[in-house]
């Protein structure tokens, strides 16, 4: 997740096909970039739908979900 504008997040949580896994807290430095990653390995072949959530004290926002497809 990299957030290049606006209002930085407290909590980042990302769901794979709707099932959280993982979340980190992040230290908020409006207007600064912010970003965070997770290492994902081992899925079985198949289509896996990601989006990342980015909450804070105002509320939360989403990003667009994303398709990955895993083939071997």
């Amino acid at each position: 997740m990299n957030l290049w504008w606006g209002t930085n997040g407290s909590t980042y949580r990302l769901y794979e096909n709707g099932v959280l896994i993982d979340t980190k807290s992040l230290t908020a430095n409006t207007p600064s970039a912010q970003a965070a990653t997770t290492a994902i390995a081992g899925r079985a072949p198949g289509n896996y739908e990601y989006r990342a959530v980015l909450s804070n004290a105002a509320g939360e926002t989403a990003s667009d979900t994303l398709i990955v497809q895993v083939t071997k």
